[in-house]
């Protein structure tokens, strides 16, 4: 069974549960794919107002990349698609994601699907590179 599949059962990922698994020793940047693949998986899902709202929450939940890299953000694996908020990337998947927390329920969902899915190959393609330079 692919990843994404098994993700698609899990409920999205909270602090706490991110921390409990961080602290145990789990990739942060793991964590952080994992986190997104399940917020994609739970956009195929949602048609309610309230489950839109949910994913808002889920996407705003802090990731400990944040945390290792807080006085180097130049050198963390996901920089170019975050820069501490401020990516056209990162603006882009909150606006789109916030239209859906206040409007969702009366919005087609491809437009937020398609922006997870960009945003999701953009997360994979750093953690490709941030693989390459550790080899």
């Amino acid at each position: 069974m692919e990843k994404t599949d098994r993700n698609a059962q899990k409920a999205l990922m909270s602090f706490e549960e991110m921390k409990k698994r961080y602290t145990q020793g789990e990739d942060s940047l793991e964590l952080t794919l994992e986190k997104w693949e399940r917020i994609l998986a739970f956009s195929k899902t949602i048609f309610h107002l309230s489950h839109f709202q949910e994913l808002l929450k889920a996407a705003v939940v802090p990731i400990f990349l944040c945390t290792e890299y807080a006085n180097q953000c130049h050198m963390c694996p996901i920089y170019t698609i975050c820069k501490q908020g401020h990516s056209d990337a990162w603006i882009t998947l909150m606006r789109v994601v916030q239209a859906y927390a206040i409007a969702g329920d009366h919005l087609p969902k491809e437009p937020l699907q398609g922006q997870l899915e960009v945003f999701m190959k953009k997360l994979h393609s750093c953690r490709e590179d941030a693989f390459s330079k550790s080899h």
